[in-house]
């Protein structure tokens, strides 16, 4: 009898966005877009337009807002999709459009995934729809937006082409980057009116790292990077390197906007500027880029040896010779595309994971590091190596000055083994008592109003290090407020707000504290000297950035109340000037 082909899923949309950076195009291509299946839980309009995603697009001589990319919904066995008339005509409009939105897609799936925050993101705005421009207009730029919840991507001249374009939207890397910026915004809003360089850098780390997630499950940009570098990602050219084409229009040279696989530090910072967060930010992506290849290079070494085995005992029973130097390169190059995607699956767990344990507040690279540490020790307690890694890498690096500054630190309290986990989840009366009875534990200071973040019932998947899948459910509860910190200019201020913060991650089924994560200059692990640190650097910072104008007194984002000077969307102003 013959075999029946399953019937997909009628919510199901093969969506599709580029699959190569633009100035990489191959020859005899058949089509430039990779498509991906996703579960549609909402309909999905022309545009392309989701409940979570609208695409706006505007012609670019016009202004006027243009038709979107027509929708075919899924019929029979064929999955739905957007229609893209030349899957090889990138300037095309309904090939931007469909595929900007589909990366955009992408990039939220990648950290909605059960073994990543296991959760559906939020935005840190009101409202559940990010707009996106494809073509926003003519600028050596591309920003996420919070005020217009927008993701805006704009074009410039093609320095290679006479009377031709460089679309933002076109680079996957760049189209991944703003998108991270938009998801860790929702997890971490704090971060988005931080005047504290490290803050500002974190956003801009997590979001190149954001795009070395995409640019790894891009199939084509894989074979192509595996090939041109031997299968090497230190090298140049490999995934360490972040918008070549754009860097290239900007600079007028055979450069990305960022090199990931480097050797910056803080504390031997050499033509770094750490006051600038673009520049600061190289110093977290190489030691995180340096521990993604630290786990490729020890998975590729295991797969290449179990497999050579094989190959060595399979070769030996037929009789053959055993295989050449030559050979045996090419079966480590077999093994490497496999490796690397193992690796950074591993990788991104880590990472991305530790986000949701990040307290509120103005965070450090050292607070980041601590997440790190306490949401994998609670996730992979008897797999300790990649956590090593990250102590020594970031001591290295000068983020710490030891490796016990990123130890989990004692909690010091017992909360009731009765605690109603699920009360506390879906009430916020119940959740201000809570905070009310353990401020003293979380760190709050006495007669601080103080306000509770949505609270966050994660449930995340894992593979322990015997390969078995494990999984873990935990409360995250945080509470933020606001604090000051001394800062003299002239007879106008002398003190600028600063955020601060405590995160709690009690274990469902225990009750027991598993981690206690603040951003309070009283808890333990900020008496290492990182508070004073991350305080002088936005002392320089801020002075830098009102010398230079970019602070305009008056502006609705740059206030001065009773002495107290209170910045909001400092790093949109940077993106918005171009920094």
């Amino acid at each position: 009898m013959a075999k029946k082909t399953p019937v997909p899923d009628t919510n199901v949309v093969k969506l599709k966005y580029m699959d190569t950076e633009p100035g990489r195009i191959p020859k005899g291509a058949k089509t430039l877009m990779q498509g991906w299946e996703y579960a549609a839980a909402e309909p999905l309009l022309d545009g392309p337009v989701s409940r979570r995603v609208a695409v706006i697009d505007f012609d670019p001589d016009t202004g006027a807002v243009i038709p979107g990319a027509r929708f075919v919904p899924p019929k029979g066995r064929s999955p739905g999709r957007y229609k893209v008339k030349n899957e090889l005509d990138v300037e095309a409009a309904d090939f931007m459009q469909v595929s900007v939105f589909s990366a955009v897609m992408k990039m939220m799936s990648i950290f909605e995934a059960q073994d990543v925050l296991g959760r559906k993101l939020r935005w840190a705005f009101n409202g559940e729809q990010l707009l996106v421009v494809p073509r926003a207009g003519k600028m050596p730029n591309a920003f996420y937006h919070r005020d217009s919840r927008s993701l805006q991507f704009f074009f410039v001249d093609d320095p290679n082409r006479r009377g031709r374009l460089v679309y933002t939207c076109l680079s996957p890397d760049i189209v991944a980057h703003e998108t991270t910026h938009a998801i860790l915004d929702g997890i971490a809003p704090d971060l988005y009116n931080a005047t504290s360089p490290q803050s500002l850098a974190m956003h801009e780390a997590i979001a190149d790292l954001g795009a070395v997630m995409l640019a790894v499950r891009t199939d084509r940009l894989l074979r192509q990077v595996m090939l041109d570098t031997g299968g090497d990602i230190r090298k140049p050219g490999a995934f360490n390197e972040i918008a070549r084409q754009f860097g290239e229009a900007i600079y007028g040279e055979r450069r990305p906007l960022r090199d990931l696989y480097n050797k910056a530090s803080m504390s031997k910072p050499g033509k770094l500027d750490l006051d600038e967060p673009h520049d600061l930010s190289t110093v977290l992506t190489g030691a995180l880029y340096a521990l993604l290849v630290a786990q490729y290079e020890e998975i590729r070494k295991e797969d290449f040896q179990v497999r050579l085995a094989k190959e060595e005992t399979k070769r030996k029973q037929a009789g053959q010779p055993a295989l050449t130097k030559e050979e045996r390169e090419k079966f480590r190059f077999s093994v490497s595309g496999f490796a690397l995607f193992k690796a950074t699956e591993k990788f991104k767990r880590i990472a991305f994971r530790a986000l949701d344990y990040l307290p509120p507040g103005e965070v450090s690279f050292a607070d980041y590091g601590r997440a790190m540490v306490a949401a994998d020790t609670y996730s992979n307690p008897d797999d300790p190596e990649p956590r090593d890694f990250i102590r020594a890498e970031f001591v290295r690096r000068g983020m710490v000055d030891d490796v016990a500054t990123l130890e989990p630190v004692d909690p010091g309290f017992d909360l009731p083994a009765d605690l109603d986990l699920e009360q506390l989840t879906r009430s916020d009366w119940a959740a201000y008592q809570f905070a009310e009875k353990w401020r003293e534990n979380l760190l709050i200071p006495a007669k601080t109003p103080v306000e509770v973040r949505p609270r966050l019932d994660v449930t995340r998947k894992t593979w322990r290090k015997d390969g078995k899948p494990a999984l873990t459910r935990a409360l995250l509860f945080k509470v933020a407020w606001q604090a000051t910190q001394e800062l003299q200019s002239g007879d106008f201020f002398h003190e600028v707000a600063v955020a601060r913060g405590t995160t709690l991650a009690i274990d469902w089924e225990t009750r027991k504290v598993r981690a206690l994560l603040s951003t309070s200059p009283d808890h333990p692990s900020q008496r290492d000297g990182s508070t004073e640190r991350n305080n002088a650097m936005r002392k320089t910072f801020l002075a830098s950035n009102i010398a230079g104008g970019v602070l305009e007194f008056g502006s609705p984002n740059v206030q001065i109340q009773n002495g107290t000077l209170r910045v909001r969307a400092m790093g949109q102003m940077l993106h918005m000037m171009g920094h």
